[in-house]
């Protein structure tokens, strides 16, 4: 799975960018821990993920 230079605000919320190109390779048969502080991406980042929401700008390749 790749996450490629991506863009992303929620949609009622357009004046706050929550990611801005971000990059991300997760490889087959592979674990990751996202960890980080409170509100910097970790929960949009898996909702991207799951296809809750589009990027605003790059591409979701699986």
């Amino acid at each position: 799975i790749g996450l490629n230079n991506l863009d992303f605000h929620y949609p009622n919320r357009q004046e706050v960018q929550v990611l801005k190109n971000f990059n991300l390779t997760i490889e087959p048969h592979k674990q990751i821990a996202l960890v980080g502080s409170s509100g910097c991406g970790k929960s949009t980042i898996v909702q991207l993920l799951e296809r809750f929401y589009d990027p605003t700008h790059g591409q979701i390749v699986s």
